[in-house]
């Protein structure tokens, strides 16, 4: 099984990518609906990574979502995954 540290490197590199991205495009083009979705996505993405690095990842094996980090781990990690479908669906639209 991989450290913590290892498992955390890819969320917080693609979120930093991705929300540079978008604040580049912010900066050159005005406040789009796809860069407000890139940047959140990739804020999400670096708070995920940030929450595995300090063990704050919620992902346990009870199986149970009573503790809070673990909803909030659930809902960071859906707002990445939104914002990563609706700006595919803006790009090849």
């Amino acid at each position: 099984m991989p450290s913590n540290s290892a498992t955390a490197a890819a969320p917080i590199a693609t979120g930093v990518l991705l929300a540079g991205t978008a604040a580049r495009a912010v900066a050159q083009n005005g406040l789009e609906i796809w860069t407000t979705l890139a940047l959140a996505g990739g804020l999400s993405a670096i708070a995920v990574g940030l929450g595995v690095l300090t063990g704050l990842s919620g992902s346990d094996s009870d199986g149970d979502l009573d503790r809070p980090h673990d909803r909030t781990t659930v809902a960071l990690a859906g707002l990445a995954l939104m914002s990563l479908a609706v700006g595919v669906g803006i790009a090849l639209a």
